[in-house]
């Protein structure tokens, strides 16, 4: 008899101890877990665990959008799409025209004052949102999607394959992330699909290394195992299976890209890497403004550098939200 083969009482059946007789009642189950050992038991037990987490993440997303944190991001990333999908339509003054005065400062007319030609600064924030919305999510977002497939594949699958693609991962993120966009940049052009491509080939390898790390702590529990003996694919049990599992971890870096994103675009734009004048980019307006800085006339670099810090730290919020609640959960 092995030690899982134990006797356990009938329900209500009276056991002696010494000094004393103990009813067992009917409620009382086996006290030590017996591992699955058969196919069935494995496939119940992977149910089992699927389920769980499916609660937990239901749990986890509860708790995200009742922290004050991720409110304050979610309202200001608003703010700026709002501004960025309705454009000239909500600005005070046309973004493009100018005024008969140059280089005002803040007034009630003019809350962030003019530029050098005489724009209203207000309004060319406002509409200079558009291009850092449109290019940043979706650079982010293709990073993330590529860098998915690619960390799934080397998880999963392991052996050469992870040794190669971990290799080649390697190899981009030891390379000048400014440098090489600037030269992706300034041999393919500026043009808004080649700056988005730049950002999501910059941010491909790292999410690749996040999520391959997550797949391998998931590919032998049980319900991985439980959907081979059920004669799944291996994209099915990839993306089926395991990465619900991990969209934690892919959700973090999504947010956080999403950050870093606009802070690369952004500073492309400085470089002149990006759109160019007279386009009301915030990191065209900087790159403009931060010429006549020196004279005192700083509310043309300030406003756009503000609205380009405000994005990035709305979006940090929202990672860290998740991040905190994931972890601790």
């Amino acid at each position: 008899m092995s030690e899982f083969d134990e006797p356990v009482p009938a329900p209500g059946e009276i056991v002696s101890t010494p000094g004393a007789d103990v009813l067992v009642p009917s409620t009382t189950i086996r006290a030590t877990a017996i591992p699955p050992t058969t196919p069935a038991e494995t496939e119940l037990s992977g149910v089992v665990q699927f389920s769980e987490r499916k609660q937990a993440r239901r749990e986890n997303w509860r708790l995200i959008r009742r922290r004050p944190a991720f409110i304050v991001g979610v309202f200001i990333v608003l703010v700026w799409t709002s501004c960025a999908m309705l454009g000239d339509k909500i600005t005070p003054h046309d973004p493009f025209k100018p005024s008969s005065s140059t280089h005002l400062s803040p007034s009630a007319k003019y809350p962030f004052g003019t530029d050098s030609i005489g724009r209203d600064v207000l309004s060319r924030v406002m509409v200079g949102a558009r291009d850092v919305i449109k290019v940043a999510p979706l650079g982010a977002l293709l990073g993330v999607l590529f860098g998915v497939i690619i960390g799934m594949v080397m998880g999963y699958f392991g052996g050469w394959l992870d040794n190669v693609l971990s290799r080649i991962v390697e190899a981009f993120l030891s390379l000048p992330v400014v440098l090489v966009a600037l030269l992706a940049i300034t041999t393919l052009g500026s043009s808004t699909w080649v700056v988005i491509g730049v950002v999501s080939a910059l941010f491909t390898p790292v999410v690749a290394r996040t999520v391959r790390s997550a797949v391998l702590a998931e590919r032998d529990l049980d319900y991985v195992t439980s959907a081979k003996l059920r004669g799944e694919s291996s994209a099915f049990v990839m993306f089926k299976e395991i990465l619900p599992n991990v969209s934690g971890p892919i959700i973090v870096e999504l947010t956080v890209r999403v950050g870093y994103a606009v802070f690369t675009v952004a500073t492309l734009s400085f470089l002149g890497a990006g759109p160019q004048p007279p386009s009301p980019d915030w990191g065209v307006q900087v790159s403009d403004g931060f010429r006549v800085i020196s004279a005192s006339i700083w509310w043309t670099t300030f406003f756009p550098a503000a609205a380009i810090a405000s994005l990035v730290i709305a979006v940090n919020l929202i990672a860290d939200s998740v991040q905190s609640v994931l972890e601790a959960s």
